[in-house]
């Protein structure tokens, strides 16, 4: 993925933000994250999911991994879209979003229509 690419990040008509590419790591996108207003219903369960993700790097408890990946499923569940200019982009991807910063990394490699 091209650095500088920009993503919006969708649910249904809200636009809760707007990723840029800063580089890629394997199938991992890292980003900048410029939330909208829209997102900050959504935040609460984003900072969730990173408090999750710290924790689990130091603790590889399964217990805390099935608490996880509860959290990720609800993430998954809300339907989130990544559209980039021209109406393509991603529909099934994993996101993680902290602070100003987000990785997300596509479940198909190509862009598809949306």
């Amino acid at each position: 993925m091209k650095t500088g690419t920009t993503y919006t990040l969708e649910r249904g008509a809200e636009v809760l933000g707007t990723l840029t590419v800063a580089s890629t790591e394997g199938f991992a996108v890292q980003a900048t994250f410029d939330p909208t207003p829209a997102f900050d219903s959504y935040r609460p369960l984003f900072d969730e999911d990173a408090r999750f993700a710290h924790r689990l790097a130091a603790d590889p408890d399964p217990d805390l991994l099935e608490q996880a990946e509860a959290v990720m499923e609800r993430i998954l569940a809300l339907g989130l879209i990544l559209r980039r200019d021209g109406d393509l982009g991603h529909r099934t991807f994993l996101i993680s979003i902290e602070d100003q910063t987000a990785s997300f990394r596509p479940l198909t490699p190509e862009e598809e229509p949306l």
